[in-house]
C-alpha cells in the first residue's frame, strides 16, 4: 500500500534542498514530520466537472514540489476526491513521508444532499469507504469534519479510540472552524491535531494556534489563503470562476467584504497575493502545516515557492494592523 509514515525531521533533507514545501515542521506529539504545505483533495478540484486528467496531474506536481501532505474526505464530489487521490498516489508508488489525512462526520447521501452522521456505525462505515476509495489500508490522519459541541462524547470517542487501536487510523484530529469547539477538543487526550481557520481576515485566530501549540497538539490551518478574496475581480469568466463566486456570496459574504481592504496585495513587486497570504501564514512557529486547494498549475507552482519566502517586517505590520472579519468568539 501507499502509507508510509515520516519517523523523524531527518528523512527528507535533499528533498527540502530541492523544493521549498518540503521543508519539514512536526505534526505535534505524533512526532510525524510533515511539509509545511499540503494540498486539499477537495472543493473544484473534487467537482466531476473539473478534468481527470488535470486533477491527478496537479497532486503529481505537488509530488514534484516536496508536498507530502494531502487532504481530503468523502464530502468533496461525493467521494471522487479520495478516488482521485487514491489514483493519483498509486501512480507515484511509495512515498516516504506520505500523510494523508481525511475526514469523517459527513457524506454525500444518493439525493445528493449532505448527511451528518456521528453514530459509531456510521463513523466506522465512513473510515472503510474511505480507505477503500483511497486504496489504503490505514489512514496517517482522521479529522471530525465540523462536529458540534455536544457531538463530542462517547460513543463517538470509544469508535474513534478503537479505530486507533485496531491500527486503521495514525492520529486523529478535529477539523472546525468553531474556536470553543477545538477548545473543547483540546480537553480530550484523543485528538492530535486541530484543522483550523487561520488567515490574513481571520488573524485573531493566532490565539487559538497558541491554545493548540501548548496542549501539545498541532495546528493544520485550512483555507490559508482565504479563498484568495482580495483578488482584483471575481467576474465569473468561466465555470470555476462562476462557482467561486457563488461560493463566496453563500458562505464567506463577510470575509469577502474584508478582503477588500488587501487588494493592495495584487499590487506587490516581489510576490503574488497568494504568496504573502502564505508566507503570512507560515511565519507562525505555531503552525504545522497549511492546506491550500488549487486547479491551477502556475497557481500550484507560486504557492510552493511561498514555503521559501519571507515575509517582509513592514508588509506583515502592515497585515497585522488591518481589522479581522470578525472578532475571535469568547
Amino acid at each position: 500500500m501507499v502509507a508510509q509514515t515520516l519517523p523523524n525531521l531527518q528523512d527528507l533533507p535533499d528533498l527540502a534542498v530541492l523544493h521549498p514545501a518540503a521543508v519539514s515542521r512536526v505534526l505535534g506529539r505524533t512526532g510525524l514530520a510533515v511539509s509545511s504545505l499540503g494540498f486539499g483533495c477537495s472543493a473544484y478540484w473534487a467537482r466531476p466537472i473539473f478534468p481527470e486528467r488535470q486533477a491527478l496531474a496537479l497532486v503529481e506536481q505537488a509530488i514534484e514540489g516536496g508536498i507530502r501532505l494531502f487532504d481530503t474526505g468523502p464530502i468533496y464530489g461525493a467521494g471522487l476526491g479520495e478516488r482521485r487521490l487514491g489514483r493519483a498516489l498509486r501512480s507515484a508508488g511509495t512515498l516516504p513521508g506520505l500523510i494523508v489525512c481525511s475526514k469523517v462526520g459527513t457524506h454525500v447521501g444518493e439525493n445528493g444532499r449532505v448527511i451528518r452522521d456521528w453514530s459509531a456505525e456510521a463513523v466506522r462505515t465512513s473510515v472503510r469507504r474511505s480507505l477503500d476509495r483511497l486504496g489504503m489500508d490505514r489512514l496517517q490522519g482522521l479529522h471530525l469534519h465540523g462536529p458540534n459541541i455536544h457531538e463530542l462524547r462517547p460513543p463517538l470517542l470509544e469508535v474513534l479510540e478503537n479505530l486507533k487501536a485496531e491500527g486503521l487510523v495514525e492520529f486523529i484530529g478535529i477539523n472546525s472552524f468553531d474556536p470553543e469547539v477545538i477548545r473543547l477538543g483540546l480537553t480530550l487526550p484523543l485528538f492530535d491535531s486541530f484543522m483550523v481557520e487561520y488567515n490574513l481576515i481571520h488573524k485573531a485566530n493566532a490565539a487559538l494556534l497558541d491554545e493548540i501549540a501548548a496542549s501539545g497538539a498541532a495546528a493544520i490551518v485550512g483555507s490559508p489563503i482565504a479563498q484568495a478574496l482580495f483578488r482584483r475581480s471575481f467576474w465569473p469568466t468561466s465555470p470555476k470562476a462562476a462557482w467561486e463566486l457563488g461560493r463566496a456570496l453563500v458562505r464567506h459574504r463577510a470575509d469577502l467584504s474584508a478582503a477588500r481592504a488587501y487588494e493592495f496585495l495584487n499590487q506587490l513587486p516581489d510576490m503574488t497575493g497568494a504568496q504573502a497570504a502564505l508566507a503570512y501564514v507560515l511565519r507562525s512557529s505555531q503552525v504545522a502545516a497549511a492546506v491550500f486547494a488549487t486547479t491551477s498549475p502556475a497557481h500550484l507552482r507560486l504557492n510552493i515557492a511561498a514555503a521559501g519566502m519571507v515575509l517582509p517586517d513592514d508588509l506583515a505590520r502592515r497585515i497585522e494592523s488591518l481589522p479581522d472579519a470578525h472578532p475571535l468568539s469568547s
